[in-house]
């Protein structure tokens, strides 16, 4: 079995690792373009190519350990795998508070029932969104209410503060839907802000409507698909990678975040192999974040 960075032993015990990897190669409700199932997999295979220290803070975010589970198998059914995830999360206590669980996709609606499982250990959580598109139809064909395109109408079932960012792609039903419970980030308000005053405002209005702790979930449709191309609905006009790892950096400095995924991940095939690697080094940028955050909270 592929593990994240192929570590030696002494990092990779399932006891002791503060990072738990959970693969959910699960793509059963997908509306255009297939193959996000085998994302995870594919992410794994590139991690071990990366280094190990992270490129701005010089911090060594394997040294507290990674676990890496096996993946979760597909259920026939939407609803079924939904329940699925649910309870396998629960059962391998993902959601601790000496663990940081973080899910590698396959499909956007395996989100919503890994929030139920967190809602159960953190009852205050609140959820940041990173995608193209807002996913707040109450239903959508193929899956229904189990459908990748409604996966946060369901986040929104058991959490009340969502903030959306770099959103580019919605319909009318979006925009009506949950006006009082979320805060939407559009692209435009990011584009050409990556450093400066009108950033730093709009961080700080962004992270003032999460309540801790939080838990971050990252499509990587909402990266420009001329930097990510492996997805399955790309848009134009997405963010850039300096713009999403800056808002990190201030969301872990600022907000308790408890667990994360990176999603909808489709292979391209051949050579071009970029938007595994992306979703691999974000996965190093949220362990970084992450294991800042124990280092304050724990060694200070």
């Amino acid at each position: 079995m592929r593990t994240f960075l192929n570590l030696d032993p002494e990092y990779t015990r399932q006891e002791t690792a503060l990072f738990h990897v959970q693969p959910i190669p699960y793509e059963g409700t997908v509306c255009f373009e297939s193959g996000t199932a085998e994302g995870p997999d594919a992410i794994l295979a590139v991690s071990d190519q990366m280094e190990y220290i992270d490129e701005t803070t010089h911090y060594s975010f394997f040294r507290h350990g990674v676990y890496t589970w096996d993946p979760i198998p597909a259920a026939s059914t939407p609803t079924e795998e939904m329940a699925r995830i649910e309870e396998t999360v629960d059962r391998r206590e993902l959601f601790r508070p000496d663990r940081f669980p973080v899910f590698l996709g396959g499909e956007h609606s395996i989100t919503a029932p890994v929030v139920y499982a967190a809602k159960k250990v953190y009852p205050n959580l609140s959820v940041i969104q990173f995608d193209a598109h807002s996913d707040l139809r109450d239903e959508f064909p193929p899956g229904g209410k189990a459908s990748h395109a409604s996966v946060m109408r369901r986040v929104l079932e058991v959490v009340s503060h969502l903030v959306q960012v770099g959103i580019r792609s919605f319909s009318e039903e979006d925009l009506i839907a949950c006006p009082n419970q979320v805060k939407h980030f559009i692209t435009p308000d990011l584009l050409d802000t990556s450093a400066g005053d009108v950033f730093e405002s709009i961080l700080e209005s962004m992270l003032g409507q999460l309540t801790d702790p939080v838990y971050l979930t990252i499509d990587m449709d909402v990266f420009d698909p001329s930097a990510a191309p492996g997805v399955g609905t790309p848009e134009p006009g997405g963010l850039t990678w300096r713009q999403v790892t800056r808002i990190l950096e201030r969301l872990f400095q600022t907000r308790k975040v408890i667990g994360a995924d990176v999603v909808e991940t489709m292979p391209l095939g051949g050579r071009n192999v970029v938007t595994e690697f992306m979703a691999a080094r974000l996965v190093g940028k949220i362990m970084t974040g992450a294991s800042l955050a124990w280092d304050r909270e724990h060694l200070t």
